[in-house]
């Protein structure tokens, strides 16, 4: 394998890792962010709008009763507290691997690159995508 495919090869594990941690990020947020304790009205409407979103896509997609919607939704809050208990001490190690990953990812990008890679990143997860 020449020195350039094994670039290659390198550069599309790197992306595939780094989707992959994005992939866990945006879980997190959906399973960990409090829906209060701070958060700004714009935070807590997208926690709100993904729990009712996935309440509802559960709702539609399996035809769920009200009855059966409102048993579920307590077993995906109690889900949401234990993933964030889980997750809570290693967030800032997590937090420094995807700010470590990124800055690598943004090494090999051309300026223009990282400006609309930066600008993908603050669509996805806003301003504070590292927490």
């Amino acid at each position: 394998m020449s020195t350039s495919s094994g670039a290659r090869v390198s550069l599309l594990l790197a992306i595939t890792f780094i989707a992959g941690m994005a992939a866990g990020v945006a879980a997190d947020r959906q399973l960990t962010l409090p829906a209060s304790a701070g958060a700004t009205n714009t935070t807590e409407n997208r926690v709100s709008e993904r729990r009712v979103s996935t309440i509802e896509r559960f709702a539609d997609e399996l035809g769920l009763t009200d009855s059966q919607r409102a048993e579920i939704a307590p077993v995906l809050e109690e889900t949401r507290q234990r993933m964030s208990e889980l997750f809570e001490p290693v967030r800032p190690a997590y937090g420094e691997l995807i700010d470590a990953a990124r800055s690598k990812i943004e090494m090999v990008l051309t300026a223009d690159q990282v400006e609309e890679y930066r600008r993908l990143l603050e669509r996805e997860y806003g301003s504070d995508e590292s927490d």
